[in-house]
């Protein structure tokens, strides 16, 4: 796929995009989202953050994908901490603070699957320029599965903490044994 984007300059600007997204998240995050309300988020933010660190920690030795190295974030672990650090709070501020709540199902469904799509959309273009690839079965349409589960789960923490955790490591086990994550290796 890097065919496509022969000329340097083009290249040179795809190491960028990760950083470029970011500040613009938290541009539209600053400008639109309720930061008067930031504090009823908070432990939603965090548990997203303590949910992809388990995912790191889990298959660091095993990974299903990669993030390749751009300009400001040399390899997988620094760019896999700047987006649960610096991209995802602001990305969850966001989702949060336009959230239907208090319409019906069909709209709340509707919500989650734009920004689903929304994300895949994002993280498609990552692979299509090769700043992320996949590995070990994993693929673009787990990728789209998960994308989901985040979100349901974001806004399901917001009002059943407990039961979102339990989910959670319901869908951890299950990841474990389907993409033979191996555990028992770890140190």
């Amino acid at each position: 796929m890097t065919a496509m984007f022969d000329g340097g300059t083009s290249m040179e600007f795809i190491k960028y995009i990760t950083v470029i997204l970011t500040f613009i998240t938290i541009i539209v995050a600053w400008r639109f989202s309720d930061w008067r309300n930031w504090r009823k988020y908070y432990s939603t933010i965090l548990f997203t953050i303590a949910l992809n660190l388990t995912v790191t920690l889990l298959t660091y030795n095993h990974s299903l994908w990669y993030f390749h190295e751009t300009v400001f974030l040399p390899n997988h672990v620094l760019t896999d901490f700047w987006m649960k650090y610096v991209y995802f709070p602001p990305l969850i501020l966001i989702y949060l603070s336009h959230y239907p709540f208090k319409k019906n199902l069909i709209k709340q469904a509707g919500y989650i699957l734009i920004w689903t799509l929304l994300w895949g959309a994002v993280e498609g273009f990552y692979v299509l320029v090769e700043l992320t690839t996949y590995h070990n079965g994993w693929t673009m349409g787990w990728s789209a599965i998960i994308w989901m589960l985040i979100f349901v789960f974001i806004r399901l923490h917001l009002t059943r903490p407990l039961l979102t955790w339990f989910l959670c490591f319901l869908l951890t086990v299950f990841m474990i044994g389907y993409f033979n994550i191996p555990i028992t290796e770890l140190k």
